[in-house]
């Protein structure tokens, strides 16, 4: 019996207007109406989460920036993570030099060490606006990162990815959230092992969760229960992880509200 589903949201329950498709709000609100819990699980920031439930008006538990940060619905915080200073200025001077637009992520806020045209177009998919700080490498004492996100052409994040994983891999975890993103975090932190975290305070099982995904950042919270779901539009690698493929997240959930009648029956 499921009684967590977990959603991630670009690409999967949130479209690129920054809106969630009626049909997914109603599948999700039924799901809860049948005793089924809801967690959010992206690589946004929390107050971004917090601004895309408030557009359908619920609450759900919340893990954010690839699980540096988990929340509850009564908005406990049950977890949080954040580079040690000089890891993330190990990783900033080492990247900064490249073609790519280096996002610096506290737990609210994005950065940036420049504005240009590539930044504005990034700004429009955002809930809260970027702050441009040229000085912003000498400032991770106060601004304590908790994500350094790359953005820029499929190749070159590919490149990077294997570089900085040979390189730094024994300090930090990669994942590409998107196809053209690339985010790097502290080491250990992944949606699967928060969702793990999320899991033990519930005192839920891994197989009494289902978790909706499409990217490779939700490969580890795939790996955690054999109910598994995948956007059609996902890359091929993400699919051979999870165990079915569905377009939708309302397809997605009538599958599991699904399975859990047949089951009480």
């Amino acid at each position: 019996m499921i009684k967590l589903i977990v959603s991630d949201l670009d690409g999967t329950l949130l479209q690129n207007d920054n809106t969630v498709k009626d049909e997914d709000a109603r599948a999700l609100r039924s799901a809860v109406e049948e005793g089924i819990q809801i967690s959010i699980a992206t690589g946004r920031m929390d107050n971004e989460i917090i601004e895309v439930l408030s557009s359908i008006n619920e609450k759900f538990h919340r893990i954010s920036q690839n699980g540096a940060f988990v929340s509850t619905t009564e908005d406990k915080s049950i977890f949080s993570r954040t580079f040690e200073t000089s890891t993330a200025e190990l990783i900033y001077n080492k990247v900064l030099p490249s073609n790519f637009v280096t996002l610096i992520c506290s737990y609210d806020t994005n950065y940036t060490c420049e504005e240009n045209e590539y930044v504005s177009g990034i700004q429009e998919r955002m809930f809260h606006p970027i702050i441009i700080d040229p000085a912003i490498g000498t400032k991770f004492d106060e601004v304590k990162p908790s994500k350094i996100t790359l953005i820029g052409f499929e190749n070159e994040i590919m490149n990077m990815e294997k570089q900085l994983k040979e390189e730094l891999g024994a300090q930090i975890d990669l994942f590409i959230s998107e196809k053209h993103v690339l985010d790097i975090m502290p080491k250990g932190i992944s949606k699967g092992n928060a969702l793990q975290t999320l899991l033990n305070v519930l005192s839920i099982k891994p197989e009494e969760i289902a978790c909706i995904g499409d990217s490779f950042n939700d490969i580890p919270m795939f790996q955690l229960t054999p109910h598994s779901y995948v956007m059609s539009h996902a890359h091929d690698l993400v699919k051979q992880e999870a165990a079915h493929i569905v377009d939708s997240v309302a397809e997605a959930v009538a599958q599991i509200r699904l399975e859990n009648q047949k089951q009480s029956v």
